[in-house]
C-alpha cells in the first residue's frame, strides 16, 4: 500500500472512531449529556430600595429550586469586579441574567424584584 493510501486509510478510521464517541446513545440522550444546570446569576445593592425583601424573596426561591438551578446571588457594593464583567447592571439592580440548560441567556430583567417573574424565568430556562 502506497504512503498517500495508507494515510488516508488511517485518516477515514480516527474520523469514524470519533463520529462514534457517543456510542450506542441516540441524538436525545447526546443532547440531555450536554445539558447544564441553569444559573440564576442575580445582581444586588443594599442601597435598593426592598433590599432585605429582595434577600427574603431571593432565600425561597433558592430553598424551592435549589436541586434544579444554581443561585449566583452578587452584591455589586461588595463584589467591584461583577460591575465591570456585567456593566448593564449599574444603577439597574436588582437585576436578573438568567442562563439555561445550554449555557445560554435565557432571560434578562432590570430592577426586578417580582417574585412571580423571576420564578417564570426560572422555569423557562428549566425547558
Amino acid at each position: 500500500m502506497s504512503k498517500k493510501k495508507l494515510i488516508a486509510f488511517l485518516t477515514a478510521g480516527v474520523l469514524a472512531v470519533m463520529g462514534l464517541s457517543g456510542c450506542g446513545k441516540t441524538g436525545d440522550e447526546l443532547k440531555q449529556a450536554e445539558k447544564v444546570t441553569p444559573t440564576f446569576m442575580y445582581f444586588i445593592s443594599e442601597k435598593d430600595a426592598d433590599f432585605e425583601k429582595t434577600n427574603e424573596m431571593l432565600a425561597e426561591l433558592q430553598e424551592k429550586y435549589a436541586d434544579d438551578v444554581k443561585f449566583n446571588i452578587i452584591n455589586v457594593d461588595t463584589d467591584t469586579e461583577a460591575l465591570k464583567n456585567f456593566p448593564l447592571v449599574d444603577g439597574n439592580t436588582p437585576s436578573l441574567i438568567m442562563l439555561n440548560t445550554s449555557n445560554d441567556i435565557s432571560a434578562m430583567e432590570f430592577k426586578c424584584s417580582d417574585k412571580g417573574k423571576l420564578e417564570e424565568d426560572i422555569k423557562a430556562a428549566l425547558k
